[in-house]
């Protein structure tokens, strides 16, 4: 094939020329303006490029110039279809090439980014992936597999036997609320607003006053909203407790007066924004002044790792407490459980697993949680 460019002060004399030369059957392979040479042709008219190509034989003498006859459809005709046809296939085929490529490298970027996670032994890699993809974070996983190596390389024979130890070591022992009769026991319900308090609250109300026949009081100081008035009056009807509304926390001595028979009194408390800090002191003079023997920290299981250390530190303020884990049935992953418990030092209570009141509620089992996260492993 013969590629050749020709120029022309005009389209059709360039086009003119291809013909001449090449013949109408010419492959057109580019046109384009171009500027003159030199300094003057800055001031002067384009001139008009024409790129052209023809098979060997087909190339023209010229002949004596005639006047041309520009036709646009004529030069679109002349390119060959069948050899277009084939560049597209091709250049389709290329594409859908790369798209399986990129998508190949997009779903093992993870995987390949943890594998060249310094630290790691390669037998231990698909138990450091099993944490991660669980959301645990990255540095706490880590913690936990060198910890599990090490107990491995003392002699024992099974390396997931050693993960779950250390496991299960992280979870820490549960501690639920023990009531003995005679002992009035003061619970406070603390969190971000929309994790689930006030169900979680009505839940165990249920428990200790249904199934443990205890004597329950119920107090809530959530007045900033309507709706979770309205919501623990309900479940106070229907398990038939009494129920006191707080509007400043000073009222809290002589709510806790209206139940002085109960056995446990449960005080639900309004969702803390992470930047208020007159809402702290409002806690912090609720718990005070209700004297409370136990505090729980309500959080949902659906929480970032960036979200737990904004919360944690936001109740940092609180003396002491108990994590309550809520929407372990929406949740995909468990990180978010180790991720606290590290975070926070604290224990755990309770995990919330739906709406239903009071079944879906359970003291934290940690072999069940190592389970859940441990049944994700593939190795």
């Amino acid at each position: 094939m013969k590629v050749k460019r020709y120029i022309g002060y005009t389209a059709q004399e360039a086009m003119q020329k291809v013909k001449d030369e090449m013949g109408k059957d010419a492959l057109i392979l580019s046109t384009r303006k171009i500027r003159q040479k030199g300094l003057a042709g800055l001031f002067k008219r384009p001139l008009i490029e024409v790129v052209a190509a023809s098979e060997e034989g087909d190339v023209n003498f010229p002949s004596k110039r005639t006047t041309p006859v520009y036709n646009t459809t004529n030069y679109i005709s002349s390119i060959k279809r069948d050899d277009t046809a084939k560049v597209l296939e091709k250049l389709e085929a290329q594409i859908s090439n790369m798209g399986e490529l990129l998508n190949k490298l997009a779903s093992n970027f993870r995987t390949i980014e943890v594998r060249e996670k310094p630290g790691i032994k390669q037998e231990y890699l698909p138990y450091y992936e099993m944490l991660i993809k669980n959301e645990v974070n990255e540095d706490i996983a880590k913690g936990i597999i060198e910890k599990a190596g090490l107990i491995y390389e003392r002699g024992y024979a099974d390396f997931e036997r050693c993960i779950r130890q250390v496991l299960m070591e992280h979870i820490g022992t549960p501690r639920p609320l023990e009531v003995s009769a005679g002992q009035r026991k003061v619970v406070v319900f603390v969190g971000p607003t929309g994790v689930g308090k006030t169900t979680s609250l009505a839940k165990l109300a249920a428990i200790f006053s249904i199934q443990k026949q205890m004597r329950v009081g119920l107090i809530t100081a959530d007045t900033y909203r309507i709706a979770a008035v309205d919501q623990l009056k309900i479940y106070a009807e229907i398990m038939e407790l009494p129920l006191s509304i707080l509007y400043s926390p000073r009222e809290m001595v002589e709510a806790l007066e209206e139940h002085r028979d109960k056995d446990v009194v449960f005080v639900d408390t309004a969702g803390k924004s992470i930047r208020d800090r007159a809402q702290e002191r409002e806690i912090l003079e609720l718990i005070s002044l209700s004297g409370a023997d136990e505090v729980y920290l309500v959080l949902s299981c659906n929480t970032s790792y960036s979200g737990c250390l904004n919360i944690i530190k936001s109740y940092s303020f609180l003396p002491d407490y108990k994590l309550l884990f809520t929407k372990m049935d929406e949740a995909s992953n468990y990180g978010v459980i180790l991720n606290c418990r590290h975070l926070s030092g604290k224990p755990l209570s309770y995990i919330a697993t739906g709406q239903s009141v009071p079944d879906d509620i359970e003291v934290a089992d940690p072999g069940k949680l190592v389970s859940c996260i441990m049944k994700r492993v593939e190795v």
